[in-house]
């Protein structure tokens, strides 16, 4: 898959989860009415991904998140559990994802097919597997994929349901890509050489052995359930030396791949990267993005050389 542009929305959350309503305005240029804080948020990380490119309207959505429009969620759950009454219909309707992919289609002028796709430890890998299925078997030309998290007030509460230790910084993310087909394209960033998951080390191992990567002009990155020692113990295995450690400032939310992903796309570092994660369950998700060398009108090779990603 060819990615045609990214943009990308984090901010840590120490208290009151500032607003946002204004901040999508200026990005978008549009003003939905009685949307919360998840569509919000999916509007400005898309309308920074997108900004003045005209999309074609078949364009898919693809919208994914850890834990969804938990604001709604909540507010749902109380109504239900602790007023004992059942939930208001408008409220009910915004628990689905699909609100957020909806208000993305109608800001982006997009008639395309629209999914809204979870995954508790990979949840921009499941959203880009979809989008690269849809691409190969179903005639998908061009897809806008995002992933969204937010916090929700109090903090303390926050990270009590995420599974964070007490004083761990969290925060939000909204991370997108416009992808298209594989062609020549002067506007390619790069292009997704492998977006994969794996039952386990070896069969991952193996199907990174097959891809021909130089060592000396790639990064490896890790997802936060990689494990303790996980990015070395892959480091060492795969001969690729240089750590692209883009997790170490962030906060915690639950798809920070994709802030990983937009920093290498716009950031100057090597040409390859190899992002890995894992889960309780001893699987591994892989993404390879190959940049697009400057001046470049495709995924072209240039010849080795030593870059830093750290």
């Amino acid at each position: 898959m060819r990615i045609v542009a990214t943009g990308s929305y984090c901010c840590e959350v120490s208290g009151e989860p500032p607003p946002l309503k204004a901040l999508a305005r200026e990005t978008t240029g549009a003003a939905p009415r009685r949307v919360g804080r998840f569509v919000h948020l999916a509007l400005v990380g898309a309308g920074r991904c997108v900004k003045r490119l005209a999309l074609s309207a078949e364009t898919a959505t693809y919208v994914t998140s850890g834990r969804g429009d938990l604001e709604t969620t909540l507010s749902v759950l109380a109504q239900m559990f602790v007023h004992g009454h059942a939930p208001a219909p408008f409220d009910f309707i915004n628990t689905v994802g699909n609100s957020a992919c909806f208000h993305i289609a109608k800001t982006f002028g997009l008639s395309g097919r629209s999914q809204f796709v979870t995954s508790r430890y990979a949840p921009l890998e499941a959203a880009l597997k979809l989008a690269a299925l849809d691409m190969e078997h179903a005639g998908v030309e061009t897809a806008l994929v995002g992933s969204v998290d937010m916090c929700t007030a109090p903090i303390e509460a926050h990270r009590e349901r995420i599974g964070v230790l007490p004083g761990t910084p969290v925060g939000e993310g909204s991370h997108w890509f416009l992808l298209g087909a594989c062609a020549e394209d002067d506007r390619a960033l790069g292009v997704f050489r492998s977006v994969r998951s794996f039952p386990d080390e070896a069969e991952l191992l193996r199907h990174l052995g097959g891809l021909g990567i130089d060592p000396d002009n790639a990064v490896i990155a890790g997802g936060q359930h990689l494990g303790a020692g996980g990015l070395e113990h892959f480091s060492e295995a795969t001969g690729i030396r240089d750590v692209f450690a883009y997790g170490c400032d962030l906060p915690w939310y639950d798809s920070r791949t994709g802030h990983g992903l937009h920093r290498f796309l716009t950031a100057p570092m090597a040409r390859t990267m190899v992002h890995l994660d894992g889960d309780p369950g001893g699987r591994f998700s892989l993404l390879v993005i190959e940049r697009t060398p400057p001046g470049a009108t495709g995924p072209t090779r240039r010849p080795p050389g030593r870059h830093n990603g750290r």
